[in-house]
């Protein structure tokens, strides 16, 4: 098994020895409890363009991008923003994905028994919270995806979170040439269309 305090850099920037503890804890069981070896091993994305992309890239895409945006609202929009509770929330956004994503024959996904996508952020926030992750972080990784759960985090450290993981997914969807997450979206919904 790969060393998770390696392959995630970020880890180690975390204030807590506390958070440090638990957010790495969150991320052994979740390596633990899935058949893979490293996360350079798990899918980032069930897009069949996406499947080959390493999940581990991903995750530290979203931390680079979360401490920019954090830095970004904290000196242009004079935000209070908890560095550790963003931090880790990003680190730990997708950690439900290799208990989730299985490789099927192919390109495209299956997904673990008993689990879906819509699962997605809400294993990985009850993992994090049996890990002695805190409550505020718990529930941003929980809410951090529209396409799983109710409602979008609504601090300024959930939003950069939210942000920081299309902004990185989008961007590697159009390396990959698959279409970019906001592009699924109707902003303009149709009258009547129960939106």
């Amino acid at each position: 098994m790969a060393d998770i305090a390696t392959e995630i850099p970020a880890i180690k920037e975390l204030d807590s020895d506390e958070l440090r503890a638990a957010v790495l804890a969150t991320w052994t069981a979740a390596m633990d409890g899935s058949p893979y070896a490293s996360l350079a091993d798990v899918p980032q994305s069930p897009l069949p363009l996406m499947t080959a992309r390493p999940l581990l890239l991903h995750v530290n895409e979203v931390n680079d991008l979360a401490l920019h945006f954090l830095d970004l609202a904290v000196a242009r929009f004079e935000l209070a923003v908890d560095r550790d509770a963003t931090l880790a929330t990003a680190i730990l956004h997708d950690v439900d994905k290799p208990i989730i994503y299985r490789r099927g024959d192919g390109p495209v996904l299956d997904y673990a028994p008993g689990t879906r996508l819509s699962d997605h952020g809400a294993i990985g926030a009850d993992l994090a919270a049996r890990h002695g992750v805190p409550a505020v972080v718990v529930e941003m990784v929980r809410v951090h995806s529209p396409f799983a759960s109710d409602g979008l985090p609504g601090t300024p450290e959930g939003t950069i979170v939210h942000y920081a993981d299309f902004v990185a997914n989008d961007l590697a969807c159009q390396q990959f040439g698959a279409a970019p997450i906001h592009a699924s979206f109707d902003l303009h919904p149709k009258p009547g269309a129960g939106h």
